[in-house]
């Protein structure tokens, strides 16, 4: 008998140990997840969603909701362009509570209308609400291109290959 009063230990990878780390696993979850308020900051991997080649990393959103569907907590969010239209689990909330941007905070979310985390991403690397994207051929030097016909600077979204554009920050 061992230490812990236990005859002996099942080997590596059996049933048991897997089931025992299972429920510790989902009892880490539900703690996690307990802690999640309404209002309550967080953010969502940009990468997992839009693996494209942009500078920001987490989208930062409030919790709109929190619901309990069997045994996992399904959350409704919001960023500062709208709705996101997919429910989360707390396995893809990432903290942001001591973090917050302020303008997310005084945003009125009731007003917004629903978008997709892609859409929003977008519109966070943009840094505007225009949302423009250009895929010009030429160095944006005019109006022909749309970020500079709506007076927005160029971004990573926008003509990834060419360089030289003349509308970039």
């Amino acid at each position: 008998m061992s230490a812990l009063g236990v005859k002996h230990f099942p080997p590596f990878g059996s049933p048991s140990i897997e089931l025992y780390k299972r429920k510790l696993y989902d009892k880490h979850l539900t703690q996690k997840a307990e802690q999640y308020k309404v209002g309550d900051s967080v953010g969502i991997q940009i990468s997992d969603v839009d693996p494209t080649n942009i500078d920001v990393k987490l989208l930062p959103c409030l919790i709109l909701s929190k619901d309990k569907k069997d045994d996992d907590f399904i959350f409704k969010i919001a960023c500062k362009f709208g709705k996101v239209a997919i429910a989360y689990t707390v396995e893809s909330l990432i903290d942001l509570r001591s973090a917050c941007p302020t303008d997310l905070k005084l945003n009125e979310v009731s007003s917004l209308g629903e978008i997709t985390v892609i859409e929003a991403a977008k519109l966070l690397v943009r840094g505007a609400v225009s949302g423009v994207i250009c895929d010009c051929k030429t160095k944006c030097g005019t109006k022909h291109c749309p970020c500079k016909k709506v007076g927005v600077a160029c971004s990573t979204k926008c003509h990834v290959k060419q360089r030289g554009c003349l509308n970039s920050t």
